[in-house]
């Protein structure tokens, strides 16, 4: 079996690095992209290799030679596009057609990276003809595939067919394919060949593709994996997050925790780092933000006035006892959350009362962290007269507070439910053996596994749990404890688990 590398492309999304190099040469944890594949295919024992060149191709060239020179187990052809600029994938393959169609083949794009497992996987998959898929994702962009029970493609969706409603059930392309010899050239290269000559040079070569899975959707094969074993690299975020994303072990929870938040953006990251209800909110509110939405980003939100309106009816307050706060206007009294302020959907508990204004933030409590709504309450108005005029927040965020109130009830059970969650939690951390937990607050735990060898070292204890068990926990304020905030109970079981491996004897090293 061989491999074939496309690399002709621009990189225009990305230009502060292509334009000195092209886009598969940006380094990603010290290693260009094109040489995380290279290692990728030795691994699996593919020892041809041929590259599909276009734009700076010297620069691929003299790194292939500089870096590969002396390597007898690795043998690197070129095919070069010389009009690159004015064409697209589809004609850099068809320039390789003698090349493709000499041996099975494994079919790659030069801006990913990916676990080398991947590769092995696909190799190994029993369909002579298959794609690496991964069920759709909000950070995914391209071409999709549909599925049948049996992991065959019988359709693809490109960017202008793509409907948001029915990503469900949306299977990304990774863009790693492999070919038999057979296939490429009874069927694909003639395809390719007359659709290039009907429709232009212009075109993706999976446009190809679709065409023959929708003549005969036994022809393509797939294997599934998840989002967070690959990421594709168009543009400067794609790269901070691809960084991060395959840092060595160890370093990826120091850049994830550097963002200080965003935990979002990797996929079945369990995140203890949140201090929000995980309860609240219900989907019926979800739904109706749904709903909302479209109105809410592309119309301009309301001045600070109205803002201390909606909060003081979504709260319980008099206009004159609250106010709505930007970021800048944060103050720290009254930060942490209580078991209280949970528990009353009105922020004016007894907390409030007191030589200092009370912060609540509404995202935190009603289970939205993404929304950053915080208001600054007291029942004396004269705490709150100087804070007043200065919040300002997104649409989105104030239609929420527009319609929260309708859900009391929804809340009551949410807390409820949080609380017995907080219970359980406790319990279970109580019965794990070799580890020691303290209550800090109504929803947040101290950790500590003082028989784990290093466990005075509470950062490695938190990559470890990061790396082998796809949990973030917090350190902060611990020496030697983790900081952990309760969440679901699917999530909360997940973390005894990780914890429970962690403190057995024969894991340590």
């Amino acid at each position: 079996m061989q491999a074939i590398i496309l690399a002709a492309g621009m990189g225009t999304r990305i230009p502060q690095y292509t334009q000195a190099m092209p886009k598969c040469m940006i380094k990603i944890n010290g290693k260009p992209m094109l040489e995380h594949t290279v290692e990728a295919l030795r691994e699996c024992g593919i020892s041809k290799i041929t590259i599909g060149l276009g734009y700076k191709a010297e620069v691929i060239r003299d790194f292939i030679g500089k870096t590969y020179g002396n390597d007898t187990g690795l043998s690197f052809g070129y095919v070069e596009n010389p009009i690159y600029d004015t064409t697209n994938n589809i004609y850099s393959l068809y320039l390789m057609k003698d090349v493709f169609g000499k041996d099975d083949t494994l079919l790659l794009e030069s801006d990913l990276i990916y676990d080398r497992a991947v590769l092995r996987e696909l190799i190994a998959s029993p369909a002579a003809n298959a794609a690496v898929l991964s069920p759709f994702e909000s950070w995914m962009d391209g071409t999709c595939c549909l599925l049948d029970g049996t992991g065959h493609i019988t359709g693809m969706v490109g960017k202008k067919d793509f409907r948001y409603e029915d990503a469900a059930g949306y299977y990304k392309t990774v863009n790693i394919w492999k070919f038999s010899r057979d296939f490429v050239n009874s069927v694909y290269l003639p395809f390719l060949s007359s659709y290039m000559s009907a429709y232009g040079r212009n075109e993706y070569y999976e446009t190809v593709l679709k065409i023959v899975a929708g003549n005969d959707p036994s022809a393509l094969g797939s294997i599934v994996i998840s989002g967070d074993r690959w990421y594709e690299v168009d543009d400067i975020e794609d790269l901070s997050v691809a960084e991060k994303r395959f840092s060595p072990a160890g370093d990826r929870y120091d850049l994830i925790m550097r963002e200080g938040g965003g935990s979002w953006r990797f996929p079945g990251l369990a995140d203890f780092t949140v201090d929000s209800n995980p309860f609240f909110p219900p989907e019926r509110l979800l739904s109706e933000l749904r709903y909302g939405l479209a109105d809410c980003i592309t119309r301009r939100p309301s001045a600070s006035g109205e803002l201390d309106i909606l909060a003081a009816k979504l709260l319980g307050a008099d206009e004159s006892q609250v106010s709505v706060l930007s970021d800048e206007g944060i103050i720290s009294a009254g930060a942490s959350l209580t078991d209280a302020s949970y528990a009353d959907f009105a922020c004016l508990t007894r907390d409030s009362a007191g030589p200092q204004p009370h912060l609540v933030d509404l995202g935190k409590r009603f289970g939205v962290p993404g929304l950053r709504v915080r208001v600054l309450c007291a029942s004396d108005p004269q705490l709150i007269r100087p804070y007043k005029g200065k919040g300002r927040l997104s649409s989105p965020e104030e239609y929420f507070m527009q319609i929260a109130g309708k859900y009391k009830k929804d809340y009551a059970a949410a807390y409820k439910a949080f609380a017995e969650e907080c219970g359980w939690m406790e319990k279970a951390l109580g019965d794990l053996k070799g580890v020691r937990a303290e209550r800090q607050v109504f929803n947040s735990f101290a950790v500590f596994l003082d028989a784990y060898p290093g466990a005075d070292d509470v950062r490695l204890l938190a990559a470890r749990l990061l790396d082998g068990h796809k949990i973030l926990a917090g350190t902060s304020g611990n020496r030697t404890g983790l900081s952990l905030f309760v969440r679901d109970r699917k999530s909360n079981e997940r973390l005894i688990s990780a914890l429970s491996a962690l403190a057995r004897p024969e894991k340590k090293a």
